[in-house]
């Protein structure tokens, strides 16, 4: 078995193989581009040549306790029936991590089949969030002031979105920090063609307070708003939205839309008890730290203190050590490799999930394995504790 990266002229036996295995129709003169242009690793069998599996790695850009780093996001992930079993993805894995770690990134996240299966290449489950379904007929929204504006492509409505947008992005570890080129989907909206409706609220001095991008759906349970993009500043900007969906409640029976697993944002509802809205708890990725180090030194801690971890990765050997860490005023002041006695020791998987916020230390310890804890004095619980993590986009 043969494992690289694929040259340019073989994107499209690449994109054959995708189209195998995940049983999509494909067209071979309508390769369509990537917005980003992925690495792909690819296994080949040495005798035959041909391609037998896939790993798709493209870079982004994340936000981590107030700084910006570069993750990879691993998608199209595919072996051909033929060659399952083979060890043709964890071949992938194995070159793959190494080479990000080469690469400058400090994170790598993606969205599982099997979360077990992940797990043995060092990744663990991290954002959760809500469906939120709305009864539009039991909506009774406070009167709104303000004004709403589709959007009818073009770059009218841009700022307000992005604001809006910056917003969430500077708020949540794991949301993906989008440049002007990733707002096509606005630039072109063509609501009377496409039957996709982007709507911006604005307060009354005009500042923009929030944003629902939605399609309608026919469903068993009845039509309805199914929401793509919801923002909002506050709880002004959340009753706006909310008024607005109010006034599709003749012919539309709910609105959909995703929330961070936040139970603050629950009292944002004025009624849920006689069924107006029911939340739904969803997984939403796995993520993994690529350079336990630079995630180390770029983490946000609680308080003075000081700690040592001993980590162990299977993938990549760099980040298998003990790192002594000392912290002020929430910051690490010094990181550094040591043979010093270990307070704690994790699995990449665990430290991953810990370090991006996924929960307090004192659950962790109920809960996790890949956890040994040999200090009980030490402040574990100011390097791992809950943090406000979200993610959107998929890859």
């Amino acid at each position: 078995m043969l494992i690289r990266p694929i040259t340019k002229e073989e994107r499209l036996q690449s994109a054959r193989l995708f189209a195998v295995v995940f049983e999509t129709p494909f067209d071979p003169n309508d390769l369509t581009p990537f917005a980003q242009e992925p690495v792909i690793w690819a296994a080949f069998d040495e005798q035959s040549g041909e391609m037998t599996s896939t790993v798709y790695v493209t870079d982004y850009q994340v936000q981590f306790d107030g700084g910006c780093f570069k993750m990879g996001g691993v998608g199209g992930v595919a072996s051909l029936p033929q060659y399952r079993r083979a060890g043709g993805i964890r071949a992938c894995f194995q070159k793959a991590l190494p080479a990000m770690y080469r690469g400058g990134y400090v994170f790598s996240y993606l969205y599982p089949f099997s979360t077990a299966y992940y797990r043995k290449f060092g990744y663990e489950s991290c954002v959760q969030r809500y469906l939120t379904v709305l009864d539009l007929r039991q909506l009774r929204p406070a009167e709104f002031s303000g004004s709403f504006q589709l959007a009818q492509g073009g770059d009218a409505l841009l700022p307000a979105v992005r604001k809006l947008d910056a917003m969430w992005e500077a708020q949540y570890n794991m949301m993906v920090q989008h440049t002007e080129a990733d707002y096509r989907w606005l630039l072109e909206a063509d609501p009377a063609v496409k039957q996709e409706f982007v709507y911006a609220a604005f307060s009354e001095t005009g500042e923009p307070i929030g944003y629902a991008a939605f399609k309608k759906q026919d469903e068993p349970d009845g039509r309805s708003l199914v929401c793509s993009r919801f923002r909002f500043s506050g709880k002004e900007g959340f009753a706006a939205l909310l008024h607005l969906f109010a006034r599709f409640a003749s012919d539309h029976r709910f609105a959909k839309f995703r929330l961070p697993c936040s139970t603050a944002m629950q009292y944002l509802l004025p009624e849920w008890s006689l069924g107006a809205a029911r939340w739904e708890l969803q997984s939403a990725g796995m993520v993994r730290v690529v350079n336990a180090e630079a995630a180390l030194r770029a983490a946000r801690y609680r308080g003075c203190g000081s700690v040592t971890l001993r980590l162990h990765d299977a993938q990549t050997e760099e980040n298998n050590a003990c790192f002594a860490v000392r912290f002020e005023d929430g910051r690490a002041v010094s990181v550094a490799r040591t043979d010093e006695q270990p307070d704690a020791a994790l699995e990449i998987s665990t430290y991953s999930a810990l370090l991006c916020g996924v929960c307090e230390f004192a659950e962790a310890r109920q809960y996790f394995s890949g956890l040994e804890v040999f200090n009980e004095a030490a402040p574990l619980e100011q390097v791992f504790f809950r943090k406000p993590i979200y993610i959107e986009d998929y890859f």
